[in-house]
């Protein structure tokens, strides 16, 4: 399929260049936040019990063609009080879809790793499956924030389902 090179390129320009450090927070909640931690908890679909949008949709910026966002309690409880910085804990997971909406290429995760505002407060990830072999990853990502730092509130891009 020729899908994966046009995802692929979507990512390379949305992030700019990967990184492979280990941010050395350790764990926030029960997410280890290395990449490699972060890489495990989202090829095991750890996420998947979390309020969610109902189905993959077009996505707004980058991340590809289909997109399908998953929150956390701790986010669902800020963005509910409409707190204007969310607390540490507090993580989105993008699913990453082909143009249908139908196969899952990857993912994308936002975590606060501690208090306050700014981007050096998340940790950035995306990375394509099966193998995740060259993930976007760090804190503040250089490239990754200025798309979330715009579009919402405390870095947080996409709104709440109802």
């Amino acid at each position: 399929m020729r899908l994966l090179p046009v995802v692929v390129t979507v990512l390379l320009a949305a992030c700019g260049p990967s990184s492979s450090v280990d941010e050395h927070v350790g764990l926030v909640g029960d997410l280890d936040t290395s990449e490699a931690g972060i890489t495990a908890f989202v090829r095991e679909g750890r996420y998947t019990t979390w309020l969610a949008e109902p189905a993959p949709r077009d996505s707004v910026r980058s991340h590809g063609p289909k997109v399908r966002v998953f929150f956390n309690d701790v986010l669902v409880e800020s963005m509910r009080a409409g707190n204007a910085t969310h607390p540490p804990g507090s993580i989105t997971v993008k699913e990453l879809y082909d143009s249908e909406g139908r196969t899952l290429r990857g993912h994308a995760l936002d975590v606060k790793v501690v208090e306050g505002a700014g981007k050096d407060t998340w940790i950035f990830f995306e990375g394509l499956g099966p193998d995740y072999g060259d993930n976007y990853y760090g804190r503040g990502h250089s490239t990754c924030h200025g798309c979330h730092e715009d579009s919402g509130r405390d870095y947080v891009a996409t709104p709440l389902p109802e």
